[in-house]
């Protein structure tokens, strides 16, 4: 399972004043297979915003760093195993005064020092700068 376009999101660093990507946005996540590795292309076509554009209202989940892999033929892809992004999941909203369903989940938010650190990649120089 593959997804196409990324939305991108950019905060400005306090020293030099650039945009910087820092959010990677997966959205429309409802219906997802979360039985199997959901695979992103790094260098697929993006939309950029700003920081302060994320939506508050949605249901969203930061992915955690241990839930990444490699892809093992394409150093442009990475993957997120759902089955345990599932289980953080379901473990984090237990303890909600409203627990929801995983499958409730619309976006997927993927922090890129995340990626980078984890994975040894760098997702920077696949981005444009200054977008927003």
């Amino acid at each position: 399972m593959e997804i196409g376009k990324l939305q991108v999101f950019y905060e400005r660093d306090g020293d030099s004043g650039h945009q910087l990507p820092v959010w990677v946005m997966l959205t429309e996540m409802r219906g997802t297979d979360w039985g199997q590795t959901l695979y992103i292309r790094l260098d697929a076509p993006f939309e950029a915003y700003a920081s302060d554009e994320l939506d508050a209202d949605t249901l969203a989940v930061a992915v955690p760093d241990h839930v990444y892999v490699r892809h093992k033929d394409d150093p442009d892809v990475i993957g997120i195993h759902m089955p345990s992004l599932r289980t953080y999941v379901e473990r984090y909203t237990a303890m909600a005064e409203y627990p929801v369903h995983y499958t409730e989940m619309d976006r997927l938010l993927l922090r890129i020092s995340d990626i980078e650190d984890i994975l040894q990649y760098d997702v920077r120089v696949l981005l444009p700068w200054n977008k927003v």
